[in-house]
This record gives structure tokens, C-alpha cells and sequence, in this order.
């Protein structure tokens, strides 16, 4: 659920991307640091692009979420998220 709610404001606050055919999560690194996050309590989150990728076939972008309680700078919980796109098939004989 954590996964869940993190990737929730993704839709408020989009990065701009170019918009993809086929987007995977390809690698996914919870942490809770300062115990779990509880329901009803209100939270801060912060995301930032921590790493762009290539292949071939495939760009990644790496980005880091982190969880802080308002008014807070520690953070108690953080997601680092690869979510990688497929490059459109080009034709192979």
C-alpha cells in the first residue's frame, strides 16, 4: 500500500515526460525509517529525479520519494522507484 499511496500523486504533480506505449515498474526500494506510515495521519512528500537511463529498447527514470512528517525535515518512510518505458519497436527483418 505503500507503493500505492506514494505513486498516487504522480497524477498532481507529473514530471514531464514524453509519453510511452508500453511503462513498467522495473525496480521498486521501500524503506520505512521512523516506524510505519499510518492511516489519518497527514504527511509531506517530496519527489525528485534521481537518475535517467537508456537502453536499446528502454528508458528508466529513477525517482525518489520521500516521506516527512509536516514540518519536519527527517524522513520516515522513502520509495526509490525505476519506472522504465519501451522505445517503439522499430521494423526488424
Amino acid at each position: 500500500m505503500v507503493s500505492v499511496l506514494l505513486n498516487y500523486t504522480n497524477r498532481e504533480d507529473p514530471f514531464p515526460v514524453r509519453g510511452a506505449p508500453v511503462g513498467l515498474f522495473a525496480d521498486q526500494e521501500i524503506r520505512l525509517l521512523r516506524g510505519p506510515l499510518f492511516v489519518g495521519q497527514e504527511y509531506e512528500i517530496e519527489r525528485e529525479v534521481v537518475a535517467l537511463s537508456q537502453s536499446r529498447r528502454t528508458e528508466s527514470m529513477w525517482v525518489r520519494t520521500n516521506v516527512m512528517l509536516p514540518g519536519q525535515n527527517s524522513v520516515v518512510a522513502s520509495m526509490l522507484l525505476n519506472g522504465a518505458s519501451l522505445k517503439e519497436a522499430g521494423t526488424e527483418g
